[in-house]
């Protein structure tokens, strides 16, 4: 059957079904494609700064603890 003669219904379920198969992005590549689609980059510092904060908190338990007293 060629896609010319399928109804718009099958062809939409069709990429549904296609879309579904397919595997899916990470959290990183999704939050970039939202960034890029939806034009908010005013989100772009905000992030940077919890996954710095988050760094920091993941290190203070570490022996880096000490250096990073000394920063504040």
């Amino acid at each position: 059957m060629s896609d010319a003669s399928q109804s718009p219904d099958s062809q939409t379920a069709e990429d549904f079904a296609r879309q579904a198969d397919a595997p899916r992005p990470g959290f990183v590549a999704e939050l970039w494609t939202f960034l890029c689609q939806e034009k908010r980059w005013w989100l772009t510092p905000i992030v940077v700064l919890l996954v710095l904060l988050g760094v920091l908190v993941l290190l203070s338990g570490t022996a880096m603890a000490p250096f990073i007293y000394t920063l504040f």
